[in-house]
């Protein structure tokens, strides 16, 4: 693979991000015959949110055979549920098996995009000072790895060692240790039961209580992964069948007042109730929410891990961090050797890390003025020739994230061949405004805006991040393109959307 210097000057497409997205930019590109493009990673390695987080039980919520790509099926996949390794792996044998790593550059951070509409060609800074000009953008970054972390007062006193989840410090030791754990959602789930098997004491500090799923994994026989690899049919059939069944079980819950919602929380907390042995523990773990408002969590192992002796879990908000442990707001100090941040990730922030200018200097902070938003989370007005894979209301709790990376990839993939050798495609202002108060009449039908207050929801009230329809739904509608929606000029005819 390259390194940053060794980037053209000029390039027929610029892709951002060698993770799910990137990688399938550049694996469609290449099938289409097009050799002018760079797939540039900020980072060092290859994998995106799977090379950035390795924290201690990080593992896929979604079933194996349904987390990779439909047209690169892996017959091996060692258990119902990969854990990261396994999926960072499988990655990186997808750069190998397409022949990807002379177009990969790592260590090349893009710090801005600016239009140039003279040229009608995108100039991308990086931010060891290297300058790029591309016909087209596609920005495949994730965002499951900036994190977010309260500002808590004191943080900066503790004694102690302290990260992040997405940032651990795999030199730190924790056997033996006080580990305080803030935050009981999806990555604080999946360490917490590893952290208890080493540490002397494990102090987990609860905000919000979740509806927390079995998740039911097992390792795959040896049989079965010989039938997938034997019988590409079975495997192709075994996937079809768990993407239905996500849909068909799942996409039901997210309607507000959903019946089939109520009947799911009820057996969720009876689980929860047969598993944690305290009862003292069952009102803190019960939700007070309606099921599916916050994510939905699985795990086989966090009820377990809350029934040792070393584990404990805190319920009182924190009033400051010490330099000897967390001080709650009932006045009891809990000391800790180390403190994890299991608090997330800051999407927004993520989502504007890159200073884009489009038409006429509009930025897209100033186009974003009211929240971010997107034409099929892919295209904005005054921005030609730009496309984001994971863009603005592109996120579903129902499918895999990977089926829509690649909905949007082969939408991407039209749209390029549209604007030609010379030429800008720009969604019209007119259709992104319309489209999005399609998305938002969808979502004031679904339980995320039933009232609970979660990550999904910006500061204005609007959920930028969520789609409120099935993944099915999704791919029928980017499977056609409506070019009416869409200005295409030749390059230095540049106008502004309508």
């Amino acid at each position: 693979m390259n390194d940053a210097t060794q980037l053209p000057e000029t390039l027929d497409i610029l892709v951002i991000g060698a993770g799910f997205s990137g990688l399938c930019a550049g694996i469609k590109l290449l099938e289409k015959g097009i050799t002018g493009f760079r797939i540039v990673e900020k980072s060092h390695g290859i994998g995106g949110t799977w090379y950035e987080n390795t924290y201690p039980g990080a593992a896929c919520d979604v079933p194996s055979h349904f987390y990779c790509f439909s047209f690169n099926p892996n017959p091996r996949w060692s258990r119902l549920y990969s854990p990261q390794a396994e999926i960072k792996d499988y990655i990186e044998s997808c750069v190998d098996k397409y022949q990807l790593a002379p177009y990969i550059v790592r260590g090349a951070k893009v710090i801005e995009l600016r239009l140039d509409e003279e040229r009608g060609m995108w100039r991308a800074s990086f931010e060891d000072g290297r300058r790029v000009l591309a016909r087209h953008v596609i920005n495949g970054c994730g965002g499951l790895h900036l994190p977010s972390i309260p500002d808590f007062n004191g943080r900066q006193t503790f004694a102690g060692v302290s990260m992040h989840s997405p940032q651990w410090d795999h030199s730190v030791d924790m056997s033996g240790k006080t580990i305080a754990v803030i935050g009981s959602a999806a990555s604080a789930i999946q360490a917490i039961p590893e952290l208890a098997k080493v540490a002397a004491r494990v102090v987990v500090f609860q905000r919000t209580p979740n509806y927390i799923v079995p998740r039911n994994d097992r390792p795959y026989t040896e049989r079965e992964k010989r039938r997938f690899a034997r019988w590409p049919w079975f495997a192709r059939l075994y996937r079809w069948f768990i993407r239905m069944r996500m849909e068909l079980l799942l996409f039901p819950i997210i309607k507000r007042n959903s019946w089939r919602g109520r009947t799911a929380a009820r057996k969720v907390l009876r689980h929860m109730r047969d598993a944690v042995r305290d009862p003292a523990l069952h009102d803190k773990l019960t939700p007070d929410y309606a099921m599916g408002c916050k994510r939905i969590l699985l795990s086989d192992d966090f009820f377990d891990a809350l029934n040792r002796d070393n584990v404990s879990l805190v319920t009182a908000g924190i009033d400051r961090i010490e330099p000897d442990g967390i001080l709650t707001r009932d006045g009891e100090l809990h000391q800790a050797d180390v403190i994890v941040y299991a608090t997330g990730f800051d999407i927004d922030t993520h989502i504007r890390s890159i200073r884009i200018i489009g038409e006429h200097g509009v930025t897209l902070d100033e186009a974003w003025g009211e929240g971010a938003n997107a034409y099929n989370g892919a295209c904005l007005a005054g921005f030609p020739n730009y496309y984001m894979v994971t863009g603005p209301n592109t996120g579903v709790g129902t499918t895999s994230v990977v089926y829509m990376i690649e909905q949007e990839i082969g939408y991407i993939m039209t749209l390029i061949d549209a604007a030609g050798a010379d030429r800008l495609i720009a969604v019209k202002r007119t259709a992104q405004d319309a489209y999005n108060r399609e998305v938002d009449a969808g979502l004031r039908e679904t339980v995320w805006l039933s009232g609970c207050k979660s990550w999904y929801i910006s500061a204005n009230g609007r959920i930028s991040t969520l789609y409120p329809k099935s993944g099915l739904a999704f791919g029928r509608q980017l499977a056609r393109v409506r070019y009416e929606d869409f200005h295409i000029n030749e390059r230095r005819k540049t106008k502004a959307a309508a």
